[in-house]
């Protein structure tokens, strides 16, 4: 399984070698500049241009929490391997740690 995020505002899940998509989840209202999967494959990461980061569930298919604090496009977002916490990095100068939990 891939997972791939764009200008479309949308995430994708993608099955190989078929090339077919399994899930698509929308939510955010501009592009998408990063998605990660958490270690536990249960939920993903995005990060996005409208300045959010959000949670979702895989089995929920849906958000299921929107991180605020960064003021301008978050560029760039990642699992720790331990699965509690998210990094993310935005246009605003900031990084930051989210406790997921």
């Amino acid at each position: 399984i891939v997972l791939t995020g764009g200008d479309d505002r949308l995430w994708k899940t993608w099955g190989f070698p078929d090339g077919n998509i399994l899930l698509t989840g929308e939510g955010h209202t501009d592009w998408l500049s990063g998605c990660c999967f958490r270690p536990s494959g249960t939920q993903l990461v995005t990060s996005s241009g409208d300045t959010t980061v959000r949670i979702w569930d895989l089995s929920r298919r849906g958000c299921i929490l929107t991180l605020r604090g960064h003021s301008r496009a978050v560029r760039g977002c990642s699992w720790h391997s331990c699965g509690d916490f998210v990094a993310s990095a935005s246009m605003d100068s900031t990084s930051k740690i989210w406790d997921v939990n």
